[in-house]
């Protein structure tokens, strides 16, 4: 997908493809994207949450997780658990940022992921 302005539906639906390709029910989308200011080259931010993720190196996640987004749009990743994101919130202001103002995404796991 070209890294203009995305229609807001499709982006979303990316998301959930990409949250059942990688087996997380649990995500929150924030930034400029999520609020349609964004411009050309602006990344997406994403928090994943699940507990697998707890004590999980980032120098390991991101790697795997960034390999099975599809779109030409960079996306920021923060994986963690839920417990890991609530006490992330007390000292960090992007974490606080996507908790307040962020668009919580759940998918179901069992729901097929639609073919391009």
């Amino acid at each position: 997908m070209d890294r203009g302005k995305v229609p807001r539906e499709e982006l979303i639906e990316e998301i959930r493809a990409f949250m059942r390709r990688v087996s997380v029910q649990e995500a929150i989308f924030f930034g400029s994207r999520q609020r349609g200011d964004e411009r050309p080259h602006s990344d997406l931010n994403l928090v994943l949450l699940d507990d697998r993720f707890a004590g999980q190196p980032l120098s390991k996640l991101l790697p795997e997780l960034q390999a099975k987004w599809r779109w030409d749009i960079q996306v920021e990743l923060l994986p963690c658990s839920r417990e890991q994101f609530d006490e992330m919130q007390e000292w960090n202001t992007l974490a606080r940022e996507a908790a307040e103002q962020g668009m919580h995404i759940t998918v179901d796991l069992n729901e097929p992921e639609e073919s391009d």
